[in-house]
């Protein structure tokens, strides 16, 4: 019995993976897919901190997150903080301390390491990351529509079939503006 409480577990924290080189090789060639395309639009990387103040996302994210996905905690200075589980919060944070002074349109992306404390199923796990691409400073119906040309770039890219995948857009006003 003593032996089994210092066993350590080879398995990852529930809901995360590890990445072997072979898996690395691919996930990195992704991300490299992924940010090759879109700077060839014009778009500049940013990154911001993993750990945020918990007050961040109570402001700017939806109920379910703050409320049920939030990995927080009390940090050793007394101040209540979270693990991003989006990057839109830390980008808003970022434009909005900014704003005078970049340059507009802003093209912004990253792809962000994110946490969420959620049930892991296929395709869904706790640590994931995701390609955010962010258009500011002009027209709502140019930025849509620049941002899906990017996801349909990185599909072919990918290798994805002609046929395989299909792009909808129902959004009448943006549909009626072309």
């Amino acid at each position: 019995m003593e032996n089994q409480k210092n066993f350590l577990t080879t398995a990852p924290y529930k809901g995360t993976r590890d990445f072997y080189p072979e898996d690395m090789r691919l996930r990195n060639w992704m991300f490299s897919v992924m940010r090759e395309t879109v700077l060839s639009f014009g778009y500049e990387e940013y990154d911001g901190p993993i750990l945020e103040s918990f007050d961040l996302y109570k402001a700017k994210s939806g109920e379910e997150i703050v409320e049920r996905q939030l990995y927080d905690f009390i940090d050793k200075g007394e101040r209540r903080v979270a693990i991003r589980p989006e990057m839109t919060p830390t980008l808003a944070r970022m434009v909005a301390g900014n704003l005078r002074n970049l340059p507009k349109p802003v093209r912004w992306f990253s792809i962000p390491n994110l946490w969420r404390y959620e049930q892991p199923g296929k395709g869904r796990l706790r640590e994931h990351w995701q390609l955010n691409v962010d258009l500011f400073g002009v027209d709502s119906h140019r930025a849509e529509l620049e941002i899906l040309l990017i996801a349909d770039s990185i599909l072919k890219k990918f290798g994805a079939p002609i046929g395989s995948y299909q792009i909808k857009v129902s959004h009448r006003k943006l549909l009626d503006s072309f």
